[in-house]
């Protein structure tokens, strides 16, 4: 039996300094099958994810490409932009280990 290996691509990540929620954004793929998707991850998740993204792009500091800016409200957004990265594309696996992942297709 043949196995796939599901990959996404990471487009963005944003998330809110009053609630631990962290949103990721991307391209999942997985052998021919591809599809846009949202996906809820914690503070864990995250620092896995950007290991691996610093892994794969050594020319960038990945944990400075943050932006943050000031909502209405007061509170503090931080905004990432994958598209940035020469290779934003990580393995499910590197951040989903033994973790329920929150996902939204459409």
């Amino acid at each position: 039996m043949r196995t796939f290996i599901q990959t996404i691509s990471i487009k963005e990540i944003i998330f809110l300094t009053a609630n631990n929620e962290i949103t990721l954004f991307g391209t999942a793929s997985r052998d021919l099958l591809t599809y846009e998707t949202q996906i809820s991850i914690n503070s864990s998740q995250l620092n896995r994810i950007i290991n691996s993204l610093q892994g794969k792009n050594e020319s960038v500091q990945v944990s400075e490409m943050f932006e943050s800016r000031s909502t209405e409200n007061g509170q503090v957004l931080f905004y990432f932009d994958g598209t940035a990265l020469t290779n934003s594309e990580i393995e499910f696996h590197t951040f989903s280990q033994n973790e329920v992942l929150k996902q939204i297709r459409a």
